[in-house]
């Protein structure tokens, strides 16, 4: 039956904020596309699914499966299989860095800590379930109130000449220490400074939390944002890697677990890491990854 599949796999994460789409072929990203969640992720989702392969001459046809991830992974109807956000988001990371020890994801709603083990199975877990600071809508809250739009939040906060302390146990409580704040008259760079090195400390301990000593990679929505990522930088004193594009993680994970064998396009890839074998990356991939310290 797999043999009449076509030649791509598609990988849909539905997430509290936005919806990413990737398209894969065998081990090669294609294409991706991003929108923002609807009250209707599904019926958007298969809408996003049909304007991708229309923008890259593709038909239904073509796409061998659909693999559904993330919070809304449930109501997407015509996915093929769907796949929990924490195991594809692992399956991504590994593939994108075997050698990569602790996995943070700082999603729209939850901040997640995954610890690796053997070929990328999960040994630990973390999460702040009890808490949104750190998280896309955390940080889209304190925009809003700071009049910021959310794109220049972390270029803003990377502008700050003597960051602002920001302590707050919840979102509730940052934001009124925001209001406050912008009261004193304190500077909006400096305020937003301050903010990210609190969400730093915060994720740094979950990190720390699973005794590991090993290289870090930081995904999710919330690892586009500079100023985070150089407060975590600085705060972790390990090595740390960030994707390119940290929000297609999970996506790419997704469309990693269809159900095809795989197994020898993987193994060049650990061969190519033991330096055994020399494979030259495309374009994309090279993109897709680059490292911080």
């Amino acid at each position: 039956m797999s043999g009449d599949r076509g030649p791509y796999d598609l990988g849909i994460d539905v997430g509290a904020i936005s919806i990413k789409l990737l398209l894969l072929r065998d081990t090669t990203p294609a294409a991706n596309k991003v929108v923002n969640t609807s009250m209707e992720p599904g019926k958007l989702s298969e809408l996003s699914m049909k304007e991708l392969l229309k923008e890259e001459g593709l038909e239904r046809k073509d796409i061998g499966y659909v693999v559904a991830t993330g919070q809304g992974r449930r109501s997407l109807e015509f996915a093929d299989l769907a796949r929990t956000d924490i195991t594809t988001f692992a399956r991504g990371a590994h593939f994108l860095d075997p050698d990569v020890d602790v996995v943070v994801d700082i999603g729209g709603h939850g901040i997640r800590v995954m610890r690796m083990g053997e070929m990328g199975i999960i040994s630990d877990f973390r999460t702040n379930d009890k808490c949104s600071i750190g998280t896309g809508c955390f940080m889209d809250t304190m925009a809003h109130a700071l009049e910021v739009d959310i794109d220049d939040v972390g270029e803003r906060s990377l502008h700050s000449k003597l960051a602002e302390h920001v302590n707050a146990s919840c979102t509730i409580f940052a934001e009124s220490e925001v209001v406050s704040l912008i009261a004193k008259g304190k500077r909006t760079d400096d305020i937003l400074a301050g903010l990210h090195q609190m969400v730093a400390r915060r994720i740094v301990a979950l990190v720390n939390s699973t005794q590991s000593k090993g290289k870090v990679m930081v995904c999710g929505g919330v690892a586009r944002n500079e100023g985070v990522v150089r407060e975590l930088g600085k705060t972790m004193n390990r090595e740390m890697v960030v994707p390119e594009m940290p929000h297609m993680v999970g996506a790419l994970g997704a469309a990693l677990m269809a159900p095809r064998p795989r197994e020898r396009k993987l193994l060049m890839k650990e061969e190519e890491r033991k330096g055994e074998i020399e494979v030259k990356r495309t374009t994309f991939l090279d993109r897709l990854l680059r490292w911080r310290s």
